[in-house]
């Protein structure tokens, strides 16, 4: 299975133009404060009726064996663990085969031929690494990383190095796919030879054959969530300064400016504009806002930090202001950890994988966490909310949080495909089916793909083959193009033993020119060439 990115596109909604103020309107009167009578924005919010949507799980993990670990347990609950040797029971379910990987990228070039480029230059191989999984069926986009593994000393290492440094060499590994087996590495978010992965990986030390234990393991508490912090919520309109009536009208003209601007997505003149408006009377919080929606649009999330904040200041009692705020604290934080670890990398801030253990996202909860208490129906605070405590790791929070968007939102795929995601990453497959279905019901049929590659994905670990091979047909019917559904409905028709559909379905992946399908294209070729192998 391929994990799919998850893209969330910033929907600005300009604040209304507004009519200039009556006469004798904010008057000033002394340095005396006064009632605010500048409206806020419209709420963003959508239409939506009651879903029955399945109950959110205790997120509590079966205990595992004294002195072991499960993959699932370090994949969901493993950053304490992070930097620690230890052993971990499962079932191997991928191998890393280079001859395999450079034929799915080069699919005309023979087998021989491939391994004779091998002999000259093995860089083209990278270095190995297995999967390991709760099962002998567990999904590659849920598996356990096992990387660094030893490998046979290639020709030229054969031929060069002394007999000394051979005889020393590491032991390579003779596990296979299918085999129970005990891994005692090093649990890291990135290896010494390069592979990183935020979810964590196994940097190898040892590997041995096991027997799955039949004995129930003692029952152990479940972890406790942190508390939620008591979050102070303003929900009356606090006074201001007066103003003239000839300020606040010149300044409600360039905030009307601007929001036209913002509407024909003319940026730089909304930009301008509002500054204009903010500069002409600091008090302006709607104009602040939507000088900031447009900052959003441009992801200038630091100066759409600086702008909205000066209206959370002024009327800390508007949810949309609070719900601004934490976007764009979230969003500019991801944005600094993504240019810190590029430049710790060598990398542009696009090619890197934040590390979520990295984020500082208190300040962007608090402001989601007001934006939900003053205005429940939020559903874009309610999505942010629970990305913000996915990358917490308090992942029944963050179920909770998607919940709440799709009863909010119900069209909104995003958020189907976030709890489904997070469901099928701790096995909860009956909640992660049930909301695939309720998606591909409620989203727009031209957007609902993704909701039946993961309906698929969830009757292919079930092995119910017939719902499967819907599901997929159903998903590329949608993304013709989409290469992971047509992997995974070969999948399934190999299993079944439909071995022209497999091949149709496989080959069509090999040829796929996405360069995110490299390791799928890599287990194509695998499956092609099992096909052959059983054809002659």
């Amino acid at each position: 299975m391929i994990q799919r990115v998850l893209l969330v596109s910033i929907l600005v909604i300009a604040a209304p133009v507004l009519a200039h103020a009556g006469p004798g309107s904010g008057s000033p009167d002394g340095g005396k404060l006064v009632p605010d009578d500048l409206p806020g924005p419209q709420p963003e919010v959508a239409p939506h009726g009651k879903l029955d949507l399945p109950a959110v799980p205790g997120f509590e993990l079966a205990p595992a064996e004294p002195g072991f670990h499960a993959p699932r347990e370090l994949r969901v609950r493993g950053k304490r663990l992070l930097g620690t040797e230890l052993k971990v029971k499962g079932y191997v379910t991928w191998i890393y085969d280079c001859p395999a990987a450079l034929a799915a990228g080069n699919p005309k070039a023979t087998r021989a031929q491939i391994l004779v480029a091998i002999d000259k230059d093995p860089t083209l191989c990278e270095r190995p690494k297995l999967y390991l999984g709760d099962s002998k069926t567990t999904p590659r986009d849920v598996a356990l990383w096992v990387v660094d593994v030893p490998r046979p000393p290639n020709k030229l290492e054969r031929v060069h190095l002394p007999k000394a440094e051979l005889a020393a060499w590491p032991a390579v590994p003779r596990v296979a796919v299918g085999d129970y087996v005990v891994v005692t590495g090093t649990w890291e978010i990135r290896s010494p030879h390069g592979e990183h992965n935020t979810d964590g990986l196994i940097v190898y030390k040892a590997v041995e054959r096991a027997t799955p234990s039949t004995t129930p393991a003692p029952a152990s508490a479940p972890a406790e969530a942190a508390s939620e912090p008591a979050i102070a919520v303003v929900t009356k309109a606090p006074l201001r300064k007066p103003v003239s009536e000839a300020t606040r009208n010149a300044s409600v003209g360039h905030l009307n400016d601007c929001n036209r601007a913002v509407v024909a997505h003319q940026l730089d003149a909304a930009i301008a504009a509002c500054a204009q408006a903010t500069q002409t009377w600091d008090g302006n919080h709607l104009a602040w806002y939507s000088g900031a929606s447009a900052h959003m649009a441009r992801s200038e999330w630091p100066e759409a930090v600086a702008a909205v904040e000066h209206a959370v200041t002024q009327r800390p009692d508007q949810g949309m202001y609070q719900l601004y705020y934490g976007v764009s604290l979230y969003e500019a934080e991801r944005q600094r950890a993504a240019q810190d670890q590029a430049r710790k990398e060598g990398k542009t801030p696009g090619e890197v994988v934040i590390d979520p253990s990295t984020l500082r996202l208190d300040a962007a909860r608090d402001a989601l966490l007001r934006a939900v208490k003053l205005a429940p129906e939020l559903w874009r605070a309610h999505f942010y909310l629970g990305r913000v405590y996915r990358d917490l790791d308090d992942s029944k929070r963050a179920a909770e949080q998607f919940t709440a968007t799709i009863a909010a939102h119900p069209a909104y795929r995003f958020a189907y495909i976030a709890l489904i995601e997070l469901y099928r990453r701790w096995d909860y497959l009956d909640q992660a089916l049930a909301v695939a279905v309720l998606g591909t019901s409620n989203v727009p049929a031209a957007d609902a793909a993704e909701l039946w590659f993961e309906a698929g994905a969830v009757y292919d670990a079930r092995h119910a083959d017939d719902q499967a091979i819907d599901a997929y047909t159903r998903a590329l019917a949608g993304k013709p193009d989409d290469a992971a559904s047509r992997l995974s409905r070969g999948q399934v028709y190999l299993r079944r033993g439909d071995s022209a559909n497999a091949r149709r379905d496989l080959e069509e992946v090999v040829k796929s020119t996405d360069p995110r399908m490299a390791a799928s294209k890599q287990l194509a070729n695998q499956l092609l060439l099992q096909l052959s192998s059983k054809k002659h």
